[in-house]
């Protein structure tokens, strides 16, 4: 299985190993339709990571094309009673945050749906640790909560223009700002001091509880802190960071969030959390959480180096023959070596020839 592995793309590589690493928690593939009505994308448009959406006319429809799975297995999926647990593979469509030209993308992820209790957030971040472990390199598991979020926000009880400066400050850490505006408003010394905490809050666990115990004398928050230092207690601390700057839409997201980010790659690669609201809006009476890897954003980094030939088989008309069988040998040991007439531009590997000898 490895030496066909081998000769994958990374990035297939990747895919075929987390489908196998799903399957083996027992997830079943869940096929998406290719396209979607464009009104699903417009009705909801702040739950998408971008609000650009490619859409086209199909008889008396308008269709678009995927820019988000999460949304269409919302909708889509049926309840009938227990627990879900879904993965999938699909395309998506999305602005590429460079050019800011449409491109298709890659992207993997899980979805459970019905019955969502603490075993099942922490059994979802242990698989979004094994996820993250697969692309090997140095990872990071950030984690937030929207409920402490948003009682935080909501304890700040100002108008929605100033609310929504307000989470601006949790999301960019400006504790400065932050206080400067809430001085100029006159807002309640307990509410400040608890976003306040709650934005210089320490990343790691074990520093950040006693400041959210702390904050707890101001908000109650101790549901939501006891959840998520239970889940942590299952899923284990390694390589997972408290961030509140993390923050969802609270009319789709109403509890723990995620996002994972790997060594090199300047974004986040994963991203995921608790979405009951959402289903609420479809009329489906369950609680969601799931997370899904951005295969299209690592192929831009990921080194695809050992897709090259090992070697270059030089041949003319005349030693055409030849060169197929010598060819034919190298590979057989194991080699990867491209037949060509000229060597490719850039190659730096071994060159040989249809005679014996290697140039």
């Amino acid at each position: 299985m490895n030496e066909t592995l081998d000769f994958l793309r990374r990035e297939e590589r990747l895919s075929l190993q987390l489908k196998l690493l799903y399957q083996s928690y027992g997830y079943k593939e869940f096929k998406l339709s290719s396209f979607d009505e464009y009104s699903l994308y417009a009705e909801n448009q702040n739950f998408l990571a971008g609000r650009d959406v490619i859409c086209f006319q199909a008889g008396e429809k308008l269709l678009a094309l995927r820019p988000d799975v999460t949304l269409s297995i919302a909708k889509n999926y049926p309840l009938v009673g227990g627990c879900a647990k879904l993965y999938y593979h699909e395309k998506v469509f999305r602005k590429s945050s460079r050019g800011g030209q449409f491109t298709e993308v890659s992207q993997i992820g899980v979805e459970v749906i019905g019955e969502v209790d603490l075993v099942t957030e922490a059994e979802l971040c242990h698989l979004m640790h094994q996820t993250l472990s697969a692309i090997g390199r140095k990872f990071v598991l950030n984690i937030s909560h929207m409920g402490i979020v948003r009682k935080a926000v909501e304890a700040i009880n100002l108008t929605e223009e100033d609310t929504a400066f307000v989470i601006e400050c949790v999301r960019n850490k400006n504790t400065h700002d932050f206080l400067s505006f809430c001085s100029e408003k006159q807002v309640d010394p307990k509410a400040v001091r608890a976003v306040s905490e709650l934005i210089a809050l320490p990343s790691s666990p074990q520093a950040a509880k006693n400041k959210l115990t702390e904050i707890g004398q101001y908000l109650d928050i101790a549901q939501e802190t006891d959840e998520i230092y239970e889940m942590i207690g299952y899923a284990g601390e390694a390589d997972i960071q408290l961030d509140f700057s993390l923050y969802g839409d609270l009319g789709y997201y109403n509890g723990i969030i995620f996002k994972g980010y790997v060594q090199n790659i300047p974004q986040a690669v994963l991203s995921g959390g608790r979405y009951d609201k959402l289903l609420n809006k479809f009329s489906k009476p369950a609680q969601a959480i799931g997370f899904a890897l951005y295969l299209g954003e690592l192929a831009k980094y990921i080194d695809e180096g050992a897709q090259e030939a090992d070697g270059v088989l030089l041949y003319h008309e005349h030693n055409a023959k030849s060169a197929f069988r010598k060819t034919q040998a190298l590979r057989a040991e194991g080699n990867r070596i491209l037949m060509s007439r000229t060597v490719p531009q850039g190659f730096n590997g071994k060159i040989y020839s249809a005679e014996d000898g290697d140039d």
